[in-house]
């Protein structure tokens, strides 16, 4: 109860002043709180396509964070972004901080849940200002013989002066792994936004990506680094599912956990 009551009201205090999230590839694990580690990671993507403002879309970020408690991990993540559809140069453009809440122990219900949060305060002005923004919602998880299914459903909001939208945004995340091999397991993807709910366009012009993902992870004594730590690392092709996304998108994530 109490890791629920601090991620609500970490949620809930953000909501009262309250643009779509910025593409982070990536499904929220309720599993990894990494108590007692350091983490460095690197999540980026790059989106191909022949249709203007679609293709040559870049996202990358450089985090760290460590695990506060047995159920809390946070970080904080420098967020670099183009938009080419109106000639914007890669830039940084947010920093943001994030914060995942386990509320249940691995096994102990028949979904495994968390609570998400992140606040990103913009680091554009002028011609290129974005808002500031806040995403949150529930992490789910669920191991099945050899595999792991993950499912995320975030809710976004936009703040001050530079807001696009005044709604919340829904976004969608799913993965299902095959733990086959820990250096290499395959698994599949899929990433949604719906848009801003109350408004929210016909699903031809919504955001849908899916596709194959490679997972894997490498000791650092298995890689003559050193007696402790590992490397994470992701790496996948996401086609577009409607004509509202870019046609294909590479995405990768690297992580060093470094134990203290």
């Amino acid at each position: 109860m109490t890791r629920l009551l601090v991620g609500l009201a970490a949620a809930l205090a953000l909501l009262a002043p309250l643009r779509a999230a910025r593409a982070d590839y990536h499904v929220v694990s309720p599993y990894e709180i990494d108590f007692g580690e350091l983490e460095l990671e690197n999540n980026s993507s790059v989106s191909f396509d022949h249709r203007p403002g679609f293709g040559g879309q870049q996202s990358y970020t450089l985090e760290l964070g460590t695990g506060l408690t047995p159920w809390w991990h946070s970080e904080i993540e420098l967020g670099f972004d183009n938009d080419p559809y109106v000639g914007q140069p890669t830039l940084l453009t947010q920093l943001v901080t994030e914060n995942m809440f386990q509320l249940t122990e691995p096994g102990e219900d028949f979904l495994d849940s968390g609570f998400y949060i992140e606040y990103g305060q913009s680091t554009t002005r002028g011609a290129y200002a974005t808002s500031n923004e806040v995403t949150f919602g529930p992490v789910f998880g669920k191991d099945i013989g050899r595999t792991t299914h993950m499912v995320n459903l975030f809710f976004t909001r936009q703040l001050g002066p530079d807001q696009t939208s005044q709604g919340l945004d829904f976004t969608y995340a799913w993965q299902s792994r095959w733990n086959l091999w820990a250096p290499l397991s395959p698994a599949i993807e899929i990433y949604g936004d719906t848009g801003t709910l109350g408004s929210t366009p016909g699903f031809s012009r919504q955001q849908l990506l899916t596709g194959p993902v490679g997972v894997g992870l490498l000791k650092m004594n298995q890689l003559g680094l050193g007696r402790a730590g590992q490397i994470k690392y992701e790496v996948g092709w996401l086609f577009g599912a409607t004509p509202a996304t870019a046609h294909g998108t590479l995405r990768w994530r690297l992580e060093l956990e470094i134990p203290f």
